[in-house]
């Protein structure tokens, strides 16, 4: 939300949508993930076809966001690495207790 608007500020036309996009692929590929990680802990297997989906939704984002506009794929880009930032810099605090 903050990128959202601090883009919204500068001459970058599209690109504050483009968060929006990223974030919204990121959402998806984090629920893929959780999926993934619950088949491991349920059935004890890998599942390396849930790998390969998370990368190909994001090679879609950003494939389909440099279709429209170098800003709305810069924007997805954030949009996508947001999420990940997010858990790097927060995600110290679920593991405390």
């Amino acid at each position: 939300m903050v990128e959202s608007a601090v883009l919204a500020l500068t001459p970058l036309g599209e690109s504050e949508l483009g968060v929006f996009y990223g974030t919204l692929f990121a959402m998806i590929g984090l629920l893929l993930l959780n999926y993934d990680a619950h088949t491991l802990i349920r059935e004890k297997k890998r599942v390396p076809a849930g790998f390969i989906a998370r990368y190909v939704l994001y090679g879609i984002c950003f494939a389909t966001a440099a279709t429209i506009s170098l800003e709305f794929f810069l924007g997805s880009f954030l949009g996508v690495m947001n999420l990940k930032i997010a858990a790097i810099a927060f995600g110290g605090w679920l593991c405390e207790t």
